[in-house]
C-alpha cells in the first residue's frame, strides 16, 4: 500500500503502467505552451494591481539593461587591460543562477502556474509532461529579461575575447562554446525552480502547509527588503581595499559550485585554462543532470499525491468556540471565532506577520543612524495605527459563510464588537511592550508616556474607523487560505478606496494629538507629552463609540443588502 492507495493504483496514478492515447512529444510540447500563455494573459483580466505592477516591473527591468550595458562598456572598453570583466562574469552568472534557485524556495507557497498535481487525471507520465513543462517555463517576464540580460553579456564577452583574449586558439575555443555555455547556464535558471516547485506540491500538499508557507515567505521576502535597505544605510562605511581582498576569492569559489559553472567555462578557456574549464563543464552538466531526474521524481510522486489527497491523522481536537475567560454569548462567539481566524486564515496572519518586522526594522535603524530616532518613534505609532484598520473588509471576509449571522439574528453589536476584541487581545500587549521598550532603548525614557498613549489612542481610532468602513464599503476578498503574494482583492478599486478612506479616519482626529505633541517637543515640557497622550487616547474612545454606532445602525438596516455584494469570493 502507498497513502490510501494499492500499489496497482499508485502504478495507474503515476501512468507507468498504462497504454494511454498517443500524442506526439512535440503536440504536448505546443499544447502546454499554449496553456501558459492562455493562463497567463487570464491573470491580468479584472486585475489592474497586477497590470501596474508588471508595467512598473518591465520599466525596471528596461532600466536595469541599460544599467547592465553600461557597467559592461566600463569593465571591457573603458577599464584598460579588462581584467575585472571576467571576474564580473562569473559573479554575476553564479548570482543569476542562485537567485533563481532561492526565489521559489524563500517565496514557499507561491504556486506554480501549470501546478503538476493538475495533470493527475490526465494519462500523461512525468517523462512526457516535462519538456512541455520545461519549455513553458520560458514565458515569464523574468525569463524573458533573462535571457536579454545573457544575450548582452555574450555579445560584451565576445568583444572582450577579441580585444584581450589569450591567444587565437583560445579565443576560437571559448566563442565557439560561449553560447552553448551560456544557454545551458540559461536552462539551469529554468529547471531549478521547477524542480523545487514539483518537490514542493510532492511534499506539501496540504492546504495548511502552503498557508504558512505563503505567510512565511511573505515574511522573507521583506526582511530581505529591510535589511537591504539597512545595509544601504551604512554604504559609505564600507572598506573598499578589504572588498576587494575577498571578493576575487568569493567569486573563485562560487564559480565551482553548480551555480556558476556553466558561465565560468568560456572566461576559463579565454585565459587558457582548459582543465578547469572541463572541470567546471562537468560540474554544470551533472547538477542538470541530477536537477531533471530530481523534478522527474518529483513529478511523479506530485501526480500520486494528488489523487492519495491528505489523510487524517485523526488526532484533531474539538474545543470550544467561546473563550473561557468569556462567558457564553453572541459576544464571546464572534470573540471565539474572530481568534481562531487571526490563528489559521493566512488573509488575518498576513495583516499582522508583517508588523514585527517592521518593528524590527524601526529599531534596528534608529540604532544605526541616532538621529533618525524620533521619526522611527512616530512612525511605530503610525504603524499602531494601520493596524487597527485591519478589520476594514471584516463583511467581505466572511464572505457566503455570513448568511449564518443572517439567519440566526447574531446582533450587529456584537458581531462589531467580538471582532475588536479579538484584534485588541492580540495586538495591545504587544504594543504596550514595543512602545515601552524603543523609547528606552534609544535613551528616550521621558517619551514613554507619549509614546504609549499615542498608540493605543490611533490603535483604537483606526478600530473605530474600521468598523465603519466594513459595513459601509465591504468588497469581495479572496477566499480562506489565499496566497497573500496572489490575493487580487487587495489590489481592487473598491480595496484601495477603502483604505484610503480608513486610513483618513484614523488620523485626522488626532491631529490635535500632533499638534499637541510638536509643541511638547519643541518646548521640552514633559507635562504636555503626556497631555497629547491623553487626547489620543479620548479622542481614540470617541472615534471608537462613533464608528462602532455606525457601524451597528447600518448593519442592522442592510446586512441582507451587504451579504449580496460580498456573498462570492473572488
Amino acid at each position: 500500500m502507498a497513502g490510501v492507495l494499492s500499489s496497482e493504483h499508485v502504478a495507474t496514478a503515476s501512468a507507468t503502467d498504462v497504454r494511454h492515447g498517443a500524442i506526439s512529444q512535440k503536440s504536448l510540447v505546443r499544447l502546454l505552451l499554449t496553456l501558459k500563455w492562455t493562463l497567463w494573459k487570464r491573470s491580468y483580466r479584472k486585475n489592474i494591481g497586477k497590470l501596474i505592477g508588471t508595467l512598473i516591473g518591465v520599466l525596471y527591468g528596461l532600466g536595469g539593461m541599460v544599467g547592465l550595458v553600461f557597467a559592461f562598456l566600463g569593465a571591457t572598453l573603458w577599464s584598460g587591460e579588462g581584467d575585472l570583466f571576467p571576474m564580473i562574469i562569473r559573479g554575476l552568472g553564479a548570482l543569476t543562477v542562485l537567485v533563481w534557485f532561492l526565489l521559489p524556495v524563500l517565496a514557499f507557497g507561491l504556486d506554480d502556474t501549470l501546478d503538476p498535481r493538475r495533470f493527475a487525471l490526465y494519462p500523461r507520465s512525468a517523462k512526457e509532461l516535462q519538456p512541455g513543462m520545461f519549455a513553458a517555463a520560458a514565458l515569464s517576464l523574468p525569463s524573458i529579461f533573462t535571457v536579454l540580460a545573457v544575450a548582452i553579456a555574450t555579445a560584451f564577452e565576445v568583444l572582450w575575447l577579441v580585444v584581450f583574449g589569450q591567444g587565437a586558439g583560445w579565443i576560437v575555443a571559448a566563442v565557439v562554446l560561449l553560447i552553448p555555455a551560456n544557454l545551458a547556464g540559461i536552462a539551469l535558471c529554468l529547471l531549478l525552480p521547477r524542480a523545487w516547485f514539483a518537490h514542493s506540491a510532492s511534499r506539501a500538499s496540504s492546504r495548511s502547509g502552503r498557508e504558512i508557507g505563503g505567510i512565511i515567505g511573505m515574511l522573507v521576502m521583506f526582511a530581505a527588503i529591510y535589511g537591504f535597505s539597512l545595509s544601504m544605510q551604512k554604504v559609505a562605511e564600507i572598506d573598499v581595499d578589504f572588498v576587494q581582498r575577498w571578493l576575487p576569492g568569493v567569486v573563485d569559489v562560487l564559480a565551482w559550485t553548480p551555480f556558476g559553472a556553466f558561465f565560468a567555462v568560456p572566461m576559463d578557456l579565454a585565459e587558457g585554462h582548459a582543465l578547469r574549464a572541463l572541470l567546471r563543464a562537468v560540474i554544470g552538466i551533472a547538477t542538470f543532470a541530477l536537477m531533471w531526474q530530481w523534478w522527474r521524481r518529483s513529478l511523479d510522486a506530485s501526480l500520486t499525491s494528488a489523487l492519495t489527497g491528505d489523510a487524517s491523522s485523526g488526532t484533531t481536537k474539538v474545543s470550544s468556540l467561546v473563550p473561557r475567560f468569556v462567558k457564553p454569548s453572541a459576544f464571546g462567539a464572534v470573540l471565539g471565532k474572530s481568534l481562531r481566524y487571526w490563528r489559521r486564515d493566512t488573509r488575518y496572519l498576513a495583516a499582522v506577520g508583517i508588523y514585527p518586522l517592521i518593528i524590527v526594522f524601526f529599531v534596528a535603524m534608529g540604532l544605526m543612524l541616532p538621529e533618525s530616532r524620533p521619526m522611527m518613534l512616530a512612525m511605530t505609532v503610525f504603524m499602531c495605527g494601520l493596524s487597527g484598520i485591519s478589520l476594514c473588509n471584516e463583511i467581505g471576509f466572511d464572505g457566503p459563510s455570513g448568511w449564518v449571522n443572517i439567519t440566526a439574528n447574531l446582533p450587529a453589536r456584537a458581531n462589531m464588537l467580538g471582532r475588536v476584541a479579538a484584534i485588541a487581545v492580540i495586538m495591545v500587549p504587544a504594543v504596550v511592550v514595543v512602545t515601552v521598550a524603543m523609547p528606552l532603548l534609544y535613551g528616550m525614557g521621558h517619551l514613554v508616556p507619549l509614546v504609549v498613549l499615542a498608540s493605543l489612542g490611533t490603535m483604537i481610532t483606526g478600530w473605530g474607523a474600521a468598523v465603519a468602513v466594513a459595513a459601509i464599503l465591504p468588497y469581495p476578498a479572496s477566499s480562506p487560505g489565499t496566497n497573500p503574494m496572489k490575493d487580487k482583492s487587495a489590489s481592487s478599486a473598491n480595496a484601495m478606496l477603502t483604505m484610503a478612506i480608513a486610513m483618513a479616519a484614523v488620523f485626522v482626529p488626532q491631529i490635535p494629538t500632533i499638534i499637541l505633541a510638536i509643541w511638547g517637543l519643541v518646548v521640552g515640557s514633559e507635562m504636555l507629552l503626556l497631555v497629547a497622550g491623553l487626547v489620543s487616547v479620548v479622542v481614540g474612545v470617541v472615534a471608537f463609540l462613533v464608528g462602532l454606532r455606525l457601524s451597528v445602525v447600518r448593519l442592522q438596516a442592510h446586512y441582507p443588502d451587504l451579504f449580496q455584494k460580498v456573498r462570492d469570493y473572488l
